[in-house]
């Protein structure tokens, strides 16, 4: 019998050669130096949103947990991940001085509107965690089971030439997302779910993903990011 974190697993595996797509065009590109950091700011802003979003979640989990099994599980691993996600620092100011060290102008980039896909599926998340259920946010976690590979992180720094700096948030996360992965599908597994809420998660997940791989796109394309990049 199939567990509900194999279910989501199978759902969002369809999406993963889409996801790959940019990471495999920058790879492969001439101006890789100049592509691979429009790629890193145009996907940041998920990175960016996800203590946020989490913390909204974690509100509305308490908020409903007396009378709510999923939503006291939920908030019981949330109070757990958030602090995890935060490494010690403020939310995203770890991304942000990643970025920086690409020549990324950082101020820039949180000024200005993410890329359109990006900002809907944001808001969409948000809304459903307050109006249908805060377990929406574990279809959003699901994408750290599909982490940057160690060599490929350490092959693209070689490519490129660019600071190793600029790229200790996709080391770190490439160790240890495997981990908060096996602990969020076995958080999904405990849980007392039901099929509403699989398949609210099931959603959500491929809508981040679409969300990621269009901001990759845009960004190897140059439709929006070259704006935020400095001059190298």
């Amino acid at each position: 019998m199939s567990t509900a974190s194999a279910r989501l697993s199978r759902k969002l595996d369809l999406l993963v050669p889409a996801l790959a797509t940019p990471g495999r065009l920058v790879h492969e590109a001439p101006n890789a130096a100049e592509l691979a950091p429009r790629l890193l700011a145009e996907t940041s802003y998920l990175t960016l949103a996800m203590v946020p979003l989490m913390e909204t979640a974690l509100e509305r989990a308490r908020e409903l947990a007396p009378d709510d099994p999923v939503a006291a599980g939920l908030a019981e691993y949330l109070e757990r991940h958030i602090p995890e996600e935060l490494h010690g620092g403020a939310p995203g100011r770890a991304a942000l001085d990643d970025l920086e060290a690409l020549g990324i102008d950082t101020v820039a980039l949180r000024e200005s509107s993410p890329p359109p896909k990006t900002a809907a599926f944001i808001g969409t998340l948000c809304f459903w965690i307050w109006q249908r259920h805060p377990v929406a946010i574990l279809g959003f976690l699901a994408l750290e089971a599909y982490h940057p590979h160690e060599p490929s992180v350490e092959r693209l720094i070689e490519t490129t030439g660019l600071p190793r700096a600029g790229f200790r948030q996709l080391i770190l996360h490439a160790r240890l997302d495997p981990y908060h992965a096996q602990e969020l599908h076995r958080v999904i597994d405990t849980l007392p779910l039901d099929p509403e809420h699989e398949q609210l998660m099931g959603t959500v997940g491929l809508l981040a993903m679409e969300a990621l791989t269009s901001a990759g796109l845009d960004a190897v394309a140059d439709r929006r990011a070259a704006a935020l990049a400095a001059a190298h």
